[in-house]
């Protein structure tokens, strides 16, 4: 009589077994010790790759802190790597694994701080009304207040200074002048005029005239009055002042 172990294949290491019972195996419904394995360590790296990256960001964002105080209080020119370093408490061989180039650094840390303080003020996120001639006027006096109140921030006249200033050594930074509220107000405001004309409350043949007389006005309170100001930028004018510059702004274009 034959061994009942005879005519059985020995198992082989490279053989896949099961971790379930004969019913699991005839549903399909669980993994095989090699699968177990390899999605065990496919998590496993997911988690680690996760982590790498967290750490990443972090510190990233940390050498971002640093130089944004030294960009902008001493713009390229004067902002060394070392000081760069020294502000954002990491060594100029970390510094150079997350940035190649000083410029490379200034364009990242400006471009942020931009998206940044876009995102607090939020000015031109609203829908804003104008059907009627009052609101046309509530309308661009708030607006104006808000943007001058945003603009007049240290942190906002420091911005537009080093932009202004170091656009000619570093041209990539002179496209984010385009993303600054200053600029980004000129479509809002047309489009505002644009409707009023539709609702026949003003009468203009040239809006991109119009909107620029409206933004120019309103932004000699930021330059030069903020970006150049020998003794401290000058605080905002109070609302009654705006509304006096919105009133002759419409006098100019409401139909009589």
């Amino acid at each position: 009589m034959s061994n009942p172990g005879q005519g059985a294949s020995p198992t082989r290491p490279a053989e896949i077994h099961t971790q379930c019972g004969r019913r699991a195996r005839e549903s399909s419904s669980c993994l095989t010790t090699n699968q177990t394995e390899q999605y065990g360590l496919s998590r496993g790296g997911e988690m680690m790759a996760s982590q790498d990256s967290a750490r990443s960001n972090a510190k990233r964002a940390q050498i971002q802190q640093g130089a944004t105080r030294v960009f902008l209080a001493e713009g390229f020119a004067g902002a060394t790597t070392d000081a760069i370093a020294k502000a954002a408490g990491v060594s100029k061989q970390t510094l150079y694994v997350y940035y190649r180039s000083k410029e490379q650094l200034m364009v990242d840390v400006l471009d942020s701080l931009l998206s940044k303080l876009n995102r607090d003020h939020a000015v031109l996120d609203s829908d804003r009304p104008a059907s009627t001639l009052p609101e046309l006027r509530q309308t661009l006096t708030d607006l104006a207040y808000e943007v001058l109140e945003a603009v007049s921030g240290s942190d906002y006249l420091a911005l537009a200074r080093v932009i202004i200033a170091d656009s000619p050594r570093v041209p990539e930074i002179g496209r984010l002048w385009a993303q600054t509220i200053t600029t980004s107000v000129r479509p809002l405001v047309t489009e505002l005029l644009e409707r009023a004309r539709d609702y026949e409350l003003i009468e203009v043949a040239d809006l991109d005239a119009a909107t620029r007389l409206y933004v120019g006005g309103v932004l000699t309170y930021f330059l030069p009055d903020g970006i150049v100001a020998a003794n401290g930028p000058a605080a905002a004018p109070d609302r009654e002042r705006i509304e006096q510059i919105v009133d002759l702004f419409l006098r100019a274009l409401t139909i009589t």
